[in-house]
């Protein structure tokens, strides 16, 4: 670990630097400097380029004016990554340094790859404020006089009795002892007076952010980082038992796992996060939707996270992004239904995962009989109260108890790998005869498979359907790309009136790797000129256009003309 300087517009930056990799930023509380990271950046810098701050009036930084609020606080941490120039960094923060990694993530997202806020405060009860207040004044005081601040009451605050926090507790007095007065005063009285400065805008932080506080803090509190990390798009709460304030160094381990799983996780949020998206999507699940009543107004969301849990009480399950518009009407009401959506209500399907402004008015509907709106020509529904709800990463969990329930003859829509399954109609697409085409769409990371059509132009894999039919001229197909190739969804059925012959294409994801014929190419006015063959041509053109917005439709028609039953890659609430 080496200590460094840095001159910065006014006054010099003091800091600790220790590892390699993708940096990390630690800024520490008030009193404190860069050495209350030290368990944190001896763990850390094994995976990453560690660069602890000293907070300005601390360590060897430089004092911001008296005055200085907590918006100045940010400006100078801004500035100070800009002068470290290592580029969108990891940004965590303790007590008033959490303060400032917030207010950073707010103001300036383009710095900040994850945020971490240990131990923050957030919109502080009016006793609580009166209380450090109270504290700043006297910090002022003591320093306007040339005397340091009495380090026991917050050391009292900070600290329980317990024999392991003794060592910590040491280090921490002896910081507090070494701690500038006019800094302290400067950088207490922010702290006092920014506990509110950004709290109505932490839905504005779209990265990656952990809430991590002690369970027995008394000013940082569970409720506040519950708060917080709700608050935030991909906030996640994380409550160290039997601690308080000074949990980093009351609890190393525990913390550094902690920010160890926070460094883990993606940062580009829905691009990131689609290999497992799409691994998840392996599971082929129902295609429901959730509605409640709220204060006599329809509410409903498409999913298909629903799942039975228990016969005797009948409880079943289903789950709601944070992020959802729906979320707090959904996670406080009284109950909910769960309604299983039949194979001809992709419509509705599509109508509920959409921002649209009246969802229940195409179609039809009554209440329930514990109240909440059940929608006609479903497969089944159930009507429920509300059991439990369980906070669960960046969803919650509800479970419900059921009143009532219908089950009809209907068949129930499906969702595998990112689009909707009809296996009812998809079996009789499917049983066609031997003379009909049968093409393959692959994918593989955003490109399409073309192989040469001998005649200087390029085609989909295809083949003669044969007398075992479309699905083994589909496996043959796969097989023979010498890839790992996962069959897929009818995308097109029509009839070649040219040719006198019928087509099927599937929809097919391929995994990495360099197929035996052909290669991946990406679709676009250069490529889909070479196809050759009219029809595969606007076929691939609507590919191309569908997968812009990942709203994908199987086509039923002729070569020139026909229509597209919309099926929706993704879903959303």
């Amino acid at each position: 670990m080496t200590s460094k300087t840095l001159p910065l517009s006014e006054g010099v930056l003091s800091y600790r630097e220790a590892g390699q990799g993708e940096p990390l930023v630690l800024i520490h509380g008030v009193g404190m400097q860069s050495a209350a990271w030290g368990p944190q950046i001896e763990a850390l810098a094994g995976t990453h380029r560690v660069i602890a701050l000293d907070m300005p009036g601390h360590g060897g930084s430089s004092p911001l004016p008296q005055g200085a609020g907590l918006v100045d606080f940010v400006a100078w941490a801004a500035q100070a990554i800009r002068a470290l120039d290592v580029g969108p960094v990891n940004l965590a923060g303790h007590s008033m340094g959490s303060l400032i990694a917030g207010g950073l993530a707010v103001d300036h997202p383009d710095l900040i790859l994850r945020v971490a806020l240990v131990c923050g405060v957030h919109r502080r009860t009016e006793e609580a404020r009166e209380a450090v207040i109270a504290r700043a004044t006297a910090i002022q005081a003591a320093a306007a006089n040339g005397t340091p601040a009495d380090p026991q009451a917050p050391l009292a605050r900070w600290f329980s009795e317990s024999w392991a926090d003794q060592a910590a507790k040491a280090l921490t007095s002896q910081l507090l002892a070494d701690v500038s007065p006019e800094g302290y005063a400067t950088a207490y009285a922010a702290f006092a007076s920014g506990d509110d400065v950004y709290a109505d805008r932490l839905a504005e932080i779209a990265c990656p952010m952990l809430v991590l506080t002690g369970e027995f803090d008394p000013n940082s509190t569970p409720a506040m980082a519950e708060t917080m990390a709700r608050a935030a798009p991909r906030g996640r709460a994380f409550i160290v038992p039997n601690h308080r304030h000074m949990v980093n160094l009351t609890a190393p381990e525990t913390v550094t796992e902690a920010m160890r799983d926070w460094l883990a996780r993606p940062v580009s949020g829905a691009d990131a996060l689609r290999p497992l998206r799409d691994a998840f999507g392996a599971f082929m699940t129902g295609v429901t939707v959730v509605t409640v009543d709220n204060n006599g107004q329809p509410l409903g969301f498409t999913a298909n996270s629903f799942a039975s849990v228990s016969l005797d009480p009948p409880l079943l399950q289903v789950s709601i992004a944070r992020t959802s518009r729906n979320y707090d009407a959904v996670t406080r009401a009284k109950g909910f239904a769960i309604n299983i959506l039949s194979e001809a209500q992709k419509d509705v399907s599509n109508t509920f995962a959409r921002p649209v402004e009246d969802r229940f008015a195409t179609v039809d509907w009554k209440h329930g009989p514990a109240g909440s709106p059940v929608i006609d020509g479903t497969a089944a529904w159930f009507d429920c109260t509300m059991h439990r709800v369980i906070e669960a990463g960046d969803h919650a969990i509800l479970i419900g108890r059921v009143v009532e329930f219908e089950n009809t003859p209907a068949p129930g829509l499906g969702y595998f790998r990112g689009a909707y399954v009809q296996a009812a109609n998809g079996a009789k697409a499917a049983d066609v005869g031997p003379d009909v085409v049968v093409s393959a769409i692959i994918e593989q990371a955003g490109a399409v498979l073309l192989v040469d059509d001998t005649g200087g132009g390029s085609t989909l894999p295809s083949r003669i359907a044969g007398k075992d039919g479309a699905r083994a001229a589909l496996a043959d197909l796969l097989a023979k790309t010498g890839l790992s190739v996962q069959p897929g969804f009818i995308y097109a059925v029509f009839d070649d009136d040219k040719r006198g012959q019928s087509h099927i294409a599937f929809l097919c994801q391929a995994a990495t790797g360099t197929p035996v014929k052909g290669s991946f190419v990406a679709l676009d006015d250069c490529t889909l000129g070479d196809v050759a063959d009219s029809a595969l041509r606007i076929m691939l053109t609507r590919f191309t256009e569908e997968s812009q917005i990942g709203n994908f439709g199987t086509y039923f028609g002729t070569e020139t003309a026909g229509d597209v039953r919309q099926l929706v890659k993704g879903g959303s609430q």
